[in-house]
């Protein structure tokens, strides 16, 4: 009976308790988007203000009868922005606690005192309230607000959260472990549980078709959009990427076409339509105040400034767009862009190269050892060394991206013997016959030093002038191909650079699959070309291995870069399976990379 009575007890206490504090919790006394326009300073010192497409997305991030708000936006959408003064608001109003969630605990804590802290101490109303706790990872006020800065990578501190308001950003950044206790952002969510009104807000570029997060919340929303009207024929849509037309190599005339009645906006009607757009649901109705909400913006939608180097937003999307396919790696830039600007998740291609019969075939009847074709401007050569000998390529270079190859040779030896280094210069020091220049020579050469570092640079550094160098593949899958920044090794400071292998290899393997024309006289640009000779066949290489096998070795797949969020191919060579010649070319061309070559005043040399 006793005991029965405690528990009854105990229970009745509960309930008062809790309702006690539910009674003196601070109820704010306006709303958030007023509070943000009334109250908020930016760090500049400007007062807030929220865009046209930012005012529906204020008003729901704390709508009660809402289970949680998803953004999928494009790259300066200002959606980051609006979560910081959510967070301001609630601070200085709500008074309570918030989780802020980044894929790893460092960029957690930086966003939350670098970023956010900023708006923080420049908006008087929360600079003057007194503080309890001031940690990185922790922001406490006497009033019993608070921010908790962390990282997905953080399981502890995830289950000690408890907080009516969550926050993740680039949850498409948020890696599984198999050792994870369920899915991290589903445990982060769980940690306002207990709390009478939640808030759970999310947001992220989307990642790999299948594979998004951001695309799985905002499927299973009321899926909002930005529809616009065109003021001429009053359709309203969704202005789409397809919508953008323009004379190619003139992005400064895109326009907007209207997919309804033709007409043709220019970006000033463009804005003007998109700042007057408003949020309409799957079922083209305006949101409705209950279950998942979901916002979608591409890039389109943006009514923020354009760059002051083109003459209005849609000239520089076009001159995006024509740049990318340009670009050295299409693919990369296509992926960069679906994902950062179309606010789209990547479709997933699968790799694109060649076999190396059909490379073979289509060598040329061109002989460098005689004469280098016209075209070819400069010279550059890659090494690769093995414990019996080094492998090296010389590559030509040109305008519009073309290269040639021009000899493969493999010398035998040690990189420990001087006599294996002799048989190497004399390699490095020749000149080859060109019909306008009368010869030329290899201007810049890097050496594989990764297996042999201490051997190899003590013999590059010796050929410093010759621009010899040596490198070594960079660790991280994101790194650029050549970032002309050295490192400086020992005592004696010698050079070696660091160079993006995977971004060089998903170059060479776009452009060995480009296709000449059918007469074979017009190629398109980054076309590589490869002579009829013995050194470009199947006796290549260490014990014959042939060429093209060697240069087709390695299959890639696409990972996601920690460090960027961006998706990259990452390559691999199978155990066994030579690959020497695809290394030799992508040192070659990081050393056409290390020369900044301006081609066309090169060729205006030559002619003199």
């Amino acid at each position: 009976m006793d005991d029965s009575y405690n528990i009854s007890q105990l229970s009745l206490l509960k309930t008062v308790n809790q309702t006690l504090k539910d009674s003196l919790r601070f109820r704010p006394a306006i709303s958030f988007e007023d509070w943000a326009t009334r109250y908020i300073i930016n760090p500049d010192g400007t007062p807030f203000r929220f865009r046209e497409t930012q005012v529906q997305i204020a008003r729901d991030l704390f709508n009660p009868s809402l289970t949680s708000v998803a953004i999928r936006a494009f790259s300066g959408a200002g959606k980051t922005y609006l979560f910081a003064a959510g967070l301001c608001y609630v601070v200085e109003q709500l008074r309570t606690a918030a989780g802020v969630m980044f894929p790893s605990q460092s960029i957690a804590e930086d966003w939350v005192n670098e970023e956010l802290y900023k708006m923080f101490l420049a908006t008087p109303a929360i600079e003057k309230m007194e503080m309890e706790t001031d940690l990185k990872r922790l922001k406490r006020w006497n009033s019993g607000a608070a921010i908790h800065a962390i990282g997905s990578n953080s399981s502890g501190m995830i289950r000690r959260l408890q907080a009516p308001v969550l926050y993740a950003d680039e949850i498409d950044a948020i890696t599984q472990e198999t050792t994870d206790e369920g899915d991290k952002l589903a445990q982060f969510f769980k940690r306002a549980r207990g709390e009478k009104n939640q808030y759970k807000w999310a947001s992220s570029y989307p990642s790999l078709k299948g594979h998004s997060k951001i695309d799985a919340m905002f499927d299973q929303s009321d899926q909002c959009r930005w529809f616009v009207t065109c003021p001429k024929c009053e359709h309203e849509w969704e202005m789409q990427i397809k919508d953008l037309q323009w004379k190619t190599g003139e992005p400064e005339s895109a326009v907007i076409v209207c997919p309804s009645c033709g007409e043709r906006h220019d970006d000033q009607s463009r804005l003007a339509m998109a700042k007057g757009g408003r949020f309409l649901d799957k079922t083209l109705s305006e949101p409705r105040d209950s279950g998942e909400r979901g916002f979608h913006l591409n890039c389109l939608a943006n009514v923020g400034d354009h760059s002051a180097a083109y003459n209005g937003y849609l000239h520089e999307i076009a001159a995006e767009i024509e740049r990318g396919k340009k670009a050295d790696s299409p693919e990369k830039a296509k992926r960069v862009f679906v994902n950062t600007m179309l606010a789209e998740s990547y479709a997933e291609q699968v790799e694109s190269k060649p076999e190396p019969h059909v490379l073979y075939a289509r060598r040329e009847e061109y002989n460098p050892g005689e004469m280098l074709p016209a075209d070819v401007l400069m010279l550059t050569a890659g090494v690769d060394w093995q414990k019996n000998r080094c492998e090296l390529i010389v590559m030509g270079w040109g305008d519009n991206a073309e290269s040639w190859g021009v000899a493969y040779k493999t010398i035998l030896g040690s990189p420990m013997e001087l006599s294996t280094w002799q048989k190497l210069d004399k390699e490095l020091s020749k000149r080859y016959a060109h019909p306008i220049a009368g010869s030329l020579g290899i201007v810049c050469t890097m050496i594989d030093s990764g297996k042999w570092q201490d051997a190899v640079l003590a013999q590059t550094h010796m050929r410093t002038r010759q621009r010899v160098y040596g490198c070594k593949g960079a660790r991280t899958i994101d790194r650029v191909l050549m970032d002309n920044k050295p490192t400086r090794i020992g005592a004696a400071k010698i050079l070696q650079y660091h160079i993006g292998t995977h971004e060089a290899k998903e170059t060479i393997y776009s452009r060995l699959d480009l296709q000449p024309d059918e007469a074979g006289k017009s190629h398109p640009r980054g076309f590589i070309h490869f002579p009829k000779t013995a050194e470009f066949g199947p006796s290549a290489g260490g014990e014959a291995t042939g060429f093209f096998e060697m240069l087709l070795a390695e299959d890639s797949v696409i990972r996601r870069s920690s460090k960027t969020g961006e998706f990259v191919r990452f390559f691999e060579c199978q155990r066994g399976q030579r690959n020497e010649a695809l290394d030799c070319m992508v040192y070659a061309m990081a050393a056409e990379r290390r020369m900044s070559p301006k081609y066309e005043e090169i060729a205006r040399n030559m002619l003199k």
